[in-house]
């Protein structure tokens, strides 16, 4: 069972990942052993063993370990939670985390999944970047036109090429007034919060329906293939695992 949170600048996900192929993503990994120890090889075969490590966006890299089972939290390379792990990698490709570190965050990982506590994944969160010294304070979003921005973006069942000409009408400002405005509020840049937001609803729909090609059309992908692509490009995992085998949450 794959579990997946989404929020507004990262994925997590608690998952089982099969020795893929050498790959890379736009975006920051931070990835924690859930029991058995971690094998990371980068693109030139060189091997790392820990049991988490933070890899820097577009680093080649495949993970392992013994049970495939891992945290990992996928991180927008746009947002300012990006630019604060940037201080933690200091030009770095990759950082090990300190065992005893991923000790403290397992344990509590361990007490949250015996308790069955969904609702405190958000506190579970904010303590591992605690522990990483990677500052995940939210932003106060006080723009009217971004909260009402974000509210749509939510409601919404499709996410189709005219949302930002609709929005733009709807709060009276340019695309390019509109987008910088976004970027400053939520610290995502607009066009990756709906291409994150886009991917959210289609695995609500696939989860009900189990029909990739109807998930896909009524989130707004231009085609099924675009959708799996999509998912195996940020998640690593294609659309069709998830199919029967996975729950998601979301804010």
């Amino acid at each position: 069972m794959t579990t997946i949170y989404v929020k507004r600048d990262y994925f997590f996900l608690d998952t089982e990942y099969r020795q893929p192929s050498i790959h890379q993503h736009f975006a920051k990994h931070i990835i924690l052993s859930v029991t058995t120890d971690l094998v990371v090889t980068f693109s030139e075969n060189k091997n790392v063993y820990c049991k988490g490590i933070i890899i820097d966006s577009n680093i080649p890299h495949t993970v392992a370990s013994q049970d495939n089972r891992m945290l990992v939290f996928l991180i927008d390379d746009t947002s300012i939670l990006a630019r604060n792990i940037d201080k933690i990698l200091s030009e770095k490709s990759f950082v090990i985390i300190e065992d005893s570190i991923v000790k403290e965050i397992q344990q509590l990982y361990h007490a949250y999944l015996v308790n069955d506590v969904d609702n405190s994944y958000t506190k579970f969160f904010n303590f591992v970047f605690r522990q990483l010294n990677i500052d995940c304070q939210n932003i106060a979003i006080t723009d009217k036109r971004i909260q009402w921005s974000l509210s749509y973006i939510l409601e919404i069942d499709t996410i189709d090429s005219t949302i930002i000409s609709d929005m733009c009408t709807k709060v009276e400002l340019s695309k390019s007034r509109f987008s910088h405005l976004f970027k400053e509020q939520t610290g995502v840049s607009l066009n990756s919060y709906l291409a994150l937001s886009k991917l959210r609803k289609a695995y609500q729909v696939l989860l009900k329906s189990g029909d990739i090609t109807v998930s896909a059309m009524n989130a707004g992908f231009s085609s099924p293939s675009h959708f799996s692509a999509s998912s195996q490009k940020f998640l690593g995992i294609s659309a069709s695992e998830l199919i029967g085998n996975c729950k998601i949450f979301s804010d």
